[in-house]
């Protein structure tokens, strides 16, 4: 409610004082008084208008801060026409109150009956006025509330999108073989030409493969042999790729990516040595595609591990009831990748 304009000081102050002078220039006007318009400031009947105008104001006020409190457990089309009827009926019953006292000790005698319909005319429509203001500021705020979080969901989901592509471009994988490549290159011309081709076939894959659901197993094990040839550069040529894939059907499949994040997973988080290979395996087991390492984690992990776990976790729960199996025993370490089968529909002529 802080945010609506009848709440602000400025409009509670200068609303009821510029009403109140055009209620009175149309009593006057319904009253052929129009004469009395050049003693407007010195007339006494203005500043009573202004009061009883200001009295409708914050009364309506009050009644719509009370409904707002039961706007969460009643609806609105319960709320909004008692809010106008009890705002209506108890501002011009106030109203009326303060004519009768001003007009018997003040004036000195009653109303009339045509001053009294005119009073509640005047005022009822005062009080109809107030509630439309609010309620079009109402409707034209959830409106733009409406707009606002329509735009929050379209920038969440593109920022989704954006750090999706990030890891899908792996610009640490990037720039760690460029600047690998700017040293092979003083090196060994020939070796640079044949580094570069591991480094466009592991991004051709990536870019082939984003909008593929799911990819053979056979497609995953020469990303993988791919990553491991970029990756020997930066780590003395120490790693050492071994799989097995005996008894996989042709229908095996796993999402895109899948290995080549978990092998990068492992040994950005692994210490690797020159003075002795790391060995991961890889091989088939329960319908899981198990990947095995030495345990030997660095001490401050790879930040972005936790983000492509949970990522593919969130994927593969897509696809299958099996999670993803991360599991260190003793001196190894186990990732466990569950393996998707494709399967055919088989269709019948009747």
């Amino acid at each position: 409610m802080k945010r609506y304009f009848i709440n602000h000081p400025v409009f509670r102050m200068v609303a009821p004082v510029v009403y109140g002078v055009l209620i009175y220039l149309l009593v006057l006007l319904i009253n052929n008084a129009v004469a009395q318009v050049e003693a407007i400031f010195n007339s006494q009947e203005v500043y009573i208008f202004i009061a009883l105008t200001a009295l409708t104001f914050e009364s309506c006020r009050l009644i719509i801060l009370m409904m707002r409190k039961y706007e969460q457990e009643h609806p609105v089309r319960f709320i909004l026409p008692l809010q106008i009827v009890t705002s209506a009926c108890i501002s011009v019953g106030l109203v009326m109150l303060c004519l009768t006292l001003y007009f018997a000790y003040v004036v000195g005698f009653s109303m009339s009956n045509t001053q009294t319909t005119l009073f509640v005319a005047i005022f009822t429509v005062t009080a109809l006025l107030y509630n439309v203001l609010y309620l079009s500021h109402y409707y034209l705020q959830k409106e733009n509330t409406l707009k606002l979080q329509s735009e929050m969901q379209q920038r969440e989901i593109l920022e989704m999108e954006m750090t999706e592509f990030q890891q899908d471009i792996n610009p640490d994988l990037l720039y760690e073989s460029l600047e690998n490549l700017i040293g092979i290159m003083y090196r060994d011309i020939d070796k640079a030409e044949d580094y570069i081709d591991s480094l466009a076939s592991a991004y051709r894959y990536v870019l082939t493969n984003r909008h593929q659901e799911i990819v053979p197993l056979a497609a995953e094990t020469e990303a993988a042999k791919n990553l491991i040839r970029i990756l020997n550069e930066k780590y003395f040529g120490q790693l050492k790729f071994e799989y097995t894939l005996e008894g996989a059907s042709d229908d095996a499949r796993l999402i895109p990516g899948s290995l080549p994040i978990v092998l990068e997973s492992i040994i950005r988080n692994s210490i690797i040595t020159r003075f002795e290979p790391f060995i991961i395996n890889c091989y088939l087991e329960d319908d899981y595609l198990v990947v095995q390492s030495k345990l030997n984690d660095r001490l401050i992990a790879y930040t972005g591990s936790k983000v492509a776990f949970a990522r593919l976790q969130k994927s593969y729960s897509l696809y299958s009831d099996r999670p993803l199996i991360q599991v260190k025993a003793y001196q190894d370490s186990y990732i466990k990748i569950p393996v998707l089968k494709v399967e055919e529909a088989i269709v019948t002529n009747v």
